[in-house]
C-alpha cells in the first residue's frame, strides 16, 4: 500500500530471470483479465469468473495473428463463461469446448448427495462416516464424468467429427432430461412400483455403498420422500438409456420389460 493506494507485484519472467514491478489496482485487473487471451496454453479450464467473459465483442482477441489459440482445448468449469455464438466462432477455427452443462454436472449430483446424506443420516452418524460417504460420492462422480466422456467423444467420432462438442453435449443432455420427466411421470403415476423390492434395490445400487453396506441405513431407504425415490430411480434409468442405451445394464437386470413399455420410449 502506498499512502491510500494499493499496489500489487507483478512478477515477469525475463531472459535474464524473473523482473519485479509495482501496479496499480487499474493495471492489475487490466492484465488479470486478459491473461485468458494472451498466455499460451495446452488446456483452460475456466472454473470462475463472470459469465459470458468471452463472447464475439472479444473472441478474436483468443486467436494470435496466425490464427493460433491462446488454449486448443477449454473445458468450462464455470456457468456459461463462453457465450454461445462465440462457442460456435471458436469451433469453427479449431477449438475444442467442453461445455459447462458436461463438465459442471458431477457439482449437480454431489448436491443431490449431501441431500440423501441429510435424509439418512443424523449429523453424528454423517461425521462418524464422513470419510467413507465422500469416498462413495467420488466414486460415483468418476464414474459420471467418465460415461459423459465416453459418450460425447464417441458421438464425435460417429459424426466423422462433424459435431461440434457443445452441440453433442447439449443433445445428451436434452435427452437425459426428456427421459427424466417421463419416467418420473410414470412413478409418481404407479407409486406402488418404488416400493417393490427390486425397485428399492435398484435405488440402494445408486446410494453411496455406505448406505447399502450397512443395515440401519439401509433400512431407512423405504422411508425415503416419495418423490426422492422417483427422482432417484428417474435420474438413474434416464442416464442409463442415454449412456449405455439399455436400462438394464447399470442395473444387472434388475428393472423388467415394465420400463419398455412407459409411454413414448
Amino acid at each position: 500500500v502506498d499512502g491510500i493506494t494499493t499496489l500489487y507485484k507483478k512478477l515477469t519472467m525475463t531472459k535474464k530471470g524473473l523482473k519485479e514491478d509495482w501496479i496499480s489496482t487499474d493495471e492489475f485487473y487490466k492484465t488479470f483479465n486478459s491473461l485468458l487471451f494472451t498466455v499460451k496454453a495446452d488446456l483452460f479450464i475456466p472454473a470462475g469468473g463472470r459469465p459470458e467473459t468471452i463472447d464475439c465483442s472479444n473472441v478474436d482477441k483468443y486467436f494470435d495473428k496466425n490464427g493460433q489459440a491462446s488454449a486448443n482445448v477449454i473445458v468450462e468449469g464455470a456457468n456459461s463463461f463462453i457465450t454461445p455464438d462465440a462457442r460456435v466462432n471458436m469451433q469453427k477455427r479449431g477449438v475444442i469446448i467442453i461445455r459447462d452443462a458436461s463438465a459442471n454436472k458431477c457439482g449437480v449430483t454431489s448436491s443431490s448427495y449431501e441431500i440423501i446424506a441429510n435424509l439418512m443420516l443424523s449429523d453424528d452418524e454423517f461425521l462418524a462416516n464422513k470419510d467413507a460417504y465422500v469416498k462413495d460420492v467420488m466414486n460415483i462422480l468418476n464414474d459420471m464424468a467418465e460415461r459423459e466422456a465416453n459418450l460425447i467423444l464417441k458421438r464425435h467420432d460417429d459424426s466423422n467429427n462433424a459435431s461440434f462438442y457443445t452441440d453433442i453435449s447439449n443433445d445428451i443432455s436434452r435427452e437425459i432430461n426428456a427421459h427424466y420427466d417421463r419416467i418420473f411421470d410414470y412413478f409418481q403415476k404407479n407409486p406402488e412400483l418404488a416400493d417393490q423390492e427390486k425397485y428399492q434395490n435398484a435405488i440402494l445400487l445408486q446410494l453411496p455403498k455406505l448406505i447399502g453396506s450397512t443395515e440401519h441405513f439401509r433400512n431407512r431407504v423405504p422411508q425415503l420422500p416419495e418423490k426422492v425415490k422417483y427422482a432417484i430411480l428417474a435420474s438413474k434409468i434416464s442416464s442409463a438409456m442415454v449412456y449405455e442405451g439399455d436400462y438394464n445394464s447399470i442395473y444387472g437386470g434388475m428393472i423388467d420389460a415394465q420400463i419398455a413399455s412407459f409411454p413414448n420410449f
